[in-house]
C-alpha cells in the first residue's frame, strides 16, 4: 500500500490520456457511442507492469496484462473510463485515492480484450 510521501512528481514519466464513453445522437432516433478525452489531457503518470496471464474469451485464449498507473488526483475519474498509454487502451479495474487525501491516484488497469 502506497503512502502519499512515497510518491513524487519525478515518477510521472509517461504521457497518458483519460477517456470517457459518450453517447451522440445519430439523427435517426438512436445513438452512437464514442470515446472522448477528458479535460487536462494528456496527463503525466508513472506506469508499472504488475501481472500477466491468459484468459479464455469467446472460445479463444487471449493474453491480458495488469498495470499500476500513478497520477495526480483529479475529481471524477470512474471505473467505466479508460486510459490510453502509448496508443494502447487500458480498462480501469480499480481506483485508489491514496490515503483519501485527494493528492494522488493509483489506478489499476488491465490491457487486453474487453470483458
Amino acid at each position: 500500500m502506497a503512502k502519499c510521501c512515497e510518491i513524487n512528481a519525478g515518477m510521472l514519466r509517461t504521457a497518458i490520456t483519460v477517456q470517457r464513453s459518450t453517447r451522440t445522437s445519430d439523427g435517426a432516433g438512436g445513438y452512437t457511442e464514442a470515446w472522448a478525452t477528458l479535460a487536462g489531457a494528456p496527463r503525466r503518470a508513472g506506469v508499472k507492469f504488475k501481472s500477466g496471464n491468459e484468459r479464455q474469451f469467446a472460445e479463444r485464449i487471449d493474453a491480458v496484462a495488469g498495470y499500476k498507473v500513478t497520477m495526480r488526483y483529479f475529481n471524477g475519474l470512474q471505473e467505466r473510463d479508460r486510459i490510453v498509454i502509448k496508443g494502447r487502451t487500458h480498462n480501469i479495474r480499480a481506483i485508489d485515492n491514496v490515503e483519501m487525501r485527494d493528492k494522488w491516484l493509483i489506478v489499476h488497469t488491465e490491457l487486453g480484450p474487453p470483458v
